[in-house]
């Protein structure tokens, strides 16, 4: 069960008197007499039963526990108003923001951004690589997200959080044709321990995963550790080693010849990157805009 909340009065009090460490301040900015700040931090203290304040004359002094309370009222009042004027913005404006993680951006979005672009050229689009949680979606009605989830997850984010699936995450191994042609790899086990394993902090696991389900005995966390998947796909194609690839997002490499696939296991791991955007922006036009072209174009033969 939830704790119940002090009121949001006394709470707008008590973190202005503690950041101004006066209660004649603390009323100037609330546009309250002072004897009302003090009611409202009285009555907050009476409610959890003990004082926030050491009363001294003519000055207050938090106490050690009320200042890291204070602290966190603080951040939390900020990211209020943060959110508040983004949602209110976000009704004048006319942009569509998409966050989206730096891989899936660059080796699958961005290529076919220009498209979107021509069917909506006055269309603003802004894009961002940090992730939003469902509880920041939800307010933000001019935005969309692009996260690996799967559909157990997906549904217990619905109706409030609304989803499609556009790319499956599928594992596979790739690496430059030199790499290949000097070391033969295959699905030879003993040749991939004398392979350079190019390994993403950002998806620390997939090497253990697929080393298991094709039965190599090679050390998965072993190699050469980049912040993303995109720059070990780079590295991968300059011949360092051997990346462990989202099958979807190195379609045109694989196509080129630019990468092949180093051994035939394809680990399928149950997940997919899925659009995801809250129910009300669904009748935004901008949303609907986004969400029609990326459903078709992952639809498209290319993007499978």
């Amino acid at each position: 069960m939830r704790m119940r909340l002090p009121p949001l009065n006394a709470l707008r009090a008590l973190e202005a008197a503690g950041r101004h460490m006066s209660f004649s301040r603390a009323a100037d900015e609330l546009c309250v007499t002072a004897g009302a700040v003090s009611r409202q931090i009285r009555g907050l203290e009476e409610l959890l039963g003990f004082s926030l304040f050491e009363r001294h004359h003519r000055e207050v002094r938090l106490t050690p526990e009320s200042k890291i309370y204070i602290d966190s009222l603080t951040d939390a009042f900020s990211e209020m108003e943060r959110s508040t004027r983004r949602l209110v913005d976000s009704r004048k404006l006319n942009y569509l923001h998409v966050h989206c993680a730096i891989t899936f951006t660059l080796c699958w979005l961005v290529p076919r951004l220009v498209n979107f672009h021509q069917r909506h050229p006055t269309r603003e689009v802004r894009m961002s690589t940090g992730l939003p949680g469902a509880v920041e979606l939800g307010a933000l009605p001019t935005d969309v997200s692009i996260q690996i989830r799967n559909e157990e997850i997906c549904a217990s984010l619905a109706p409030a959080i609304l989803s499609h699936p556009l790319v499956d995450v599928d594992l596979v191994p790739v690496c430059s044709p030199s790499l290949i042609a000097e070391n033969g790899l295959g699905d030879d086990p003993a040749r991939w321990g004398q392979v350079t394993r190019l390994i993403s902090s950002a998806r620390p696991n997939d090497w253990q995963e697929w080393v298991t389900a094709a039965n190599v005995d090679v050390d998965p966390q072993a190699g050469i550790v980049f912040q993303s998947s995109s720059l070990a796909y780079q590295a991968a194609i300059q011949g360092m080693g051997v990346a462990l690839a989202m099958k979807g997002l190195v379609k045109k490499e694989l196509a080129s010849g630019e990468l092949v696939v180093a051994h035939p296991l394809v680990h399928v791991t149950g997940t997919a990157f899925y659009l995801l955007y809250s129910q009300a922006a669904a009748i935004m036009p901008q949303i609907k805009e986004f969400r029609d072209w990326i459903v078709a174009e992952a639809a498209h033969p290319r993007a499978r």
